[in-house]
């Protein structure tokens, strides 16, 4: 472990397809010129998304190292104003967008192109299912080849994620290229009416990680496993370098590299801002996403490229964090953990996490090589620093105290503050985390994370002797 598997800019958006790549050019204009001819009438008659569609779904991808990250979309269109014994038509869309910058592709994907087979090899499924089966094995796809994660959003927070990129287009003078993406783009200029779709995201207020090491571990969650910026530092040093351990020296010029360029200035905050916000979606990780807000605020009280800005994303943890990533650890193999290739990339994010977590719970440290100069600020409460000190449960046991030993002594063990899998420390639906009935000592995000622990992650074995 240590390696962290690179990835070129074109991987960034996994499995994406133009239309020559599609065999089905005439299928895809057509339903392009159907769907702009009813988001024509929408702007015309001005009535709610769900008059035009009468269900839509949802999911926004974290972004890469690039800033690259995917809005994944299906758009069912109503039968009420489609010709009577026309069949149904649905569509999913997809959007790869840049955090910091313009909109890299876009695709539109008809019903008919997957019922015909056109589409197998891009989704793993082939005809007879529903859109609704094509669009989860679609999302999984791009998931597991762009090694992102992707959680539920309301139609009002993607409106705003492509009405934000286009107003960045506007500012750069960058433009909509073919009929096809400008369609794409107008899908997301209606309203909705829906409760659920209405819902915009409302940002925590910032707040410090409790110390480095707690950032280390996010920072290397599933859906964060491309989170660095290792393409930056390829171009600096050379694709031969993934064994390279970090020093002062390389420390050094990998900052100096990396804010050299307004560019890639520009890009770091509004990395942190668009993980924040996903973490807000679906599940809702408010701890998490304060954690982000925290360290991006000083990146954004003067200008991109204003000496102070500089100054502080050089003195970033994040930013360090996220350079040490490119580098070899030099952990050792202090722990074996499972592989899963059928995930493909997301699987590696998976094992990368499982990995560091569990060296993190026996060194109780960053690994041995990286250089880390910055910190968490502490958190002040009632004007003192949150430091150990004070009457500890030990000193205040009292009477009974002796018959809880053996509790006292599980509850040592307990990790059931996030995900033992990916680290999520909400459930996506009921928010509240399942745990192992059987040791109580190991929590889950959802069933599936749990069924791969207890097969391939050890806590079949692990759960046995609690």
């Amino acid at each position: 472990m240590g390696k962290k598997s690179r990835k070129t800019p074109s991987s960034s958006s996994g499995k994406m397809l133009s239309n020559s790549d599609r065999n089905n050019s005439p299928i895809v204009n057509s339903v392009v010129a159907a769907v702009a001819h009813y988001l024509k009438l929408a702007d015309a008659e001005k009535l709610p998304l769900e008059n035009y569609f009468s269900r839509h779904r949802h999911s926004v991808s974290t972004c890469d190292g690039d800033g690259a990250y995917n809005l994944v979309s299906l758009f069912v269109l109503n039968p009420r104003i489609t010709p009577p014994g026309a069949p149904e038509m649905s569509v999913i869309t997809t959007i790869c967008m840049r955090v910091h910058d313009n909109i890299r592709t876009t695709m539109i994907l008809p019903n008919e192109a997957f019922q015909n087979g056109n589409l197998q090899a891009f989704c793993g499924i082939g005809p007879g299912k529903t859109m609704d089966e094509y669009y989860d094995s679609a999302v999984e796809t791009i998931r597991n080849g762009a090694g992102n994660g992707f959680r539920k959003a309301p139609y009002a927070h993607c409106k705003k994620l492509v009405n934000d990129c286009l107003l960045r287009m506007k500012t750069k003078k960058k433009v909509l290229v073919g009929k096809e993406e400008r369609t794409v783009v107008r899908l997301f200029g209606l309203e909705s009416e829906d409760a659920f779709h209405k819902q915009e995201i409302v940002l925590p207020q910032p707040a410090p990680a409790p110390d480095v090491n707690t950032l280390w571990i996010t920072l290397n969650r599933p859906e964060c496993y491309f989170f660095h910026v290792s393409s930056d530092l390829h171009d600096l040093f050379g694709w031969d370098s993934r064994a390279r351990v970090i020093t002062q020296q390389y420390f050094d010029r990998s900052i100096d590299y990396i804010l050299e360029d307004e560019y890639r200035q520009e890009r770091l905050p509004a990395m942190l801002n668009h993980l924040a916000n996903w973490y807000m979606l679906e599940g809702s990780e408010e701890e998490v996403a304060s954690w982000l807000l925290w360290e991006r605020q000083s990146m954004i009280e003067n200008p991109i490229g204003h000496p102070d800005t500089v100054n502080a994303m050089r003195n970033n943890v994040v930013l360090q964090l996220m350079i040490n990533k490119f580098f070899h650890g030099q952990e050792g193999r202090l722990v074996l953990v499972p592989q899963f290739p059928q995930m493909d990339k997301y699987g590696q994010g998976i094992t990368n996490f499982l990995f560091y977590n569990q060296h993190m719970a026996l060194t109780g440290r960053l690994p041995p090589a990286f250089i880390v100069t910055a910190s968490v600020a502490e958190v002040v409460v009632d004007g003192a620093s949150n430091s150990d000190s004070g009457n500890t449960s030990a000193e205040i046991g009292g009477e009974g105290a002796a018959t809880n030993i053996k509790r006292t002594m599980k509850n040592l063990r307990i990790q059931k503050t996030s995900c033992a899998v990916c680290g999520a420390t909400r459930c996506p639906n009921s928010g509240r985390l399942l745990v192992c009935s059987r040791c109580e000592s190991v929590a889950y995000c959802c069933v599936e994370h749990q069924k791969i622990h207890w097969k391939s992650g050890g806590h079949k074995q692990q759960c046995a002797l609690e």
